[in-house]
C-alpha cells in the first residue's frame, strides 16, 4: 500500500519554522514602515534651509515661507501645511533665533508616539551669515531620522 502526504512531525515542523520567520519578520516589516513615513522630514527641512540660504544670501535677512518659496510637502507658498504623517509651520515674521520650521508628526511611529514628536530647524544670523540648528524632540523620535541633525551644517 502507497502512502501519500505529510507526516504531523514535519507539518509542525513547517508550522513552527513559519512562526519563527514571522516572529522576526514582521516588527521589522513596522519599523520599514515607520522610517518610510518620517523619511519626508528630512527633504522637506533640507529644501526650507536651502531656499532661506539662498533667500538670506540676496537679501541679508530671513524670509517667510512665500518670500523663500518654499511650499512644505501638500501645502503651498506662505503657509501651513499638512501631510498625511506631519503637520508643518514656519513663522510668520522670522527673527534671529526664532524657530523659523517645524513638523510635527500626526501619526505613532514606532516608539515615538502620535502628536508627540517635532523637528524644528532655528536659524542663527552672525556676522551677515546664517547657520542653522535642528532639534528633534520626543522619545524615541529622533531614531526615525538619524541624519537630520547634520542639515545646515
Amino acid at each position: 500500500m502507497k502512502k501519500q502526504g505529510f507526516t504531523l512531525i514535519e507539518l509542525m515542523v513547517v508550522i513552527v519554522i513559519m512562526g519563527i520567520l514571522a516572529a522576526v519578520a514582521v516588527p521589522k516589516l513596522f519599523g520599514m514602515i515607520a522610517k518610510s513615513k518620517a523619511s519626508e522630514v528630512g527633504p522637506a527641512a533640507g529644501t526650507y534651509v536651502k531656499l532661506a540660504d539662498i533667500y538670506f544670501t540676496e537679501k541679508v535677512e530671513l524670509g517667510t515661507w512665500a518670500q523663500i518659496g518654499y511650499n512644505a510637502p501638500n501645502g503651498s507658498a506662505g503657509g501651513n501645511a499638512s501631510s498625511t504623517n506631519f503637520t508643518y509651520t514656519g513663522a510668520a515674521t522670522p527673527t534671529t533665533g526664532a524657530a523659523t520650521w517645524t513638523a510635527a508628526n500626526k501619526v505613532g511611529l514606532n516608539d515615538c508616539a502620535a502628536n508627540a514628536g517635532s523637528w524644528t530647524t532655528t536659524p542663527t544670523v552672525s556676522n551677515g551669515s546664517v547657520s542653522w540648528a535642528a532639534a528633534v524632540t520626543g522619545t524615541g523620535c529622533d531614531v526615525l531620522t538619524p541624519n537630520f541633525d547634520k542639515i545646515g551644517k
